[in-house]
């Protein structure tokens, strides 16, 4: 009976259609380099990922710089760019939570 009041709702992450496309293109820029194994070649793979890092950093501005570690050997192997996106959303919705704390304090 105690427990009825702490129960709490799931929260489930609502993403935008333009935080989804971009989730989507990060995924696949990990996942080609792994389906594709003569993409883990040095010369081969390297050209993706400079690929990639230019396409994230026009996607996510200066975040989209983390995705040069892609270029440091074995790191093809750690989804580099969903990490890249994972900051990105992190950052934008904390800045429209702060956004929206700025609007709610001017009302009050």
């Amino acid at each position: 009976m105690e427990s009825e009041g702490k129960f709490k709702t799931p929260t489930y992450l609502m993403l935008t259609l333009e935080e989804f496309v971009r989730l989507i293109i990060c995924i696949v820029f990990d996942l080609v380099e792994l389906a594709i194994p003569i993409l883990l070649t040095p010369l081969v793979g390297d050209t993706i990922d400079i690929m990639g890092f230019w396409a994230s950093t026009l996607m996510f501005g200066w975040i989209g710089c983390l995705s040069i570690l892609e270029l440091v050997p074995m790191a093809d192997y750690f989804p580099v760019f969903i990490l890249t996106w994972a900051v990105w959303y992190y950052r934008k919705k904390r800045r429209e939570k702060i956004e929206l704390e700025k609007i709610q304090k001017k009302w009050m």
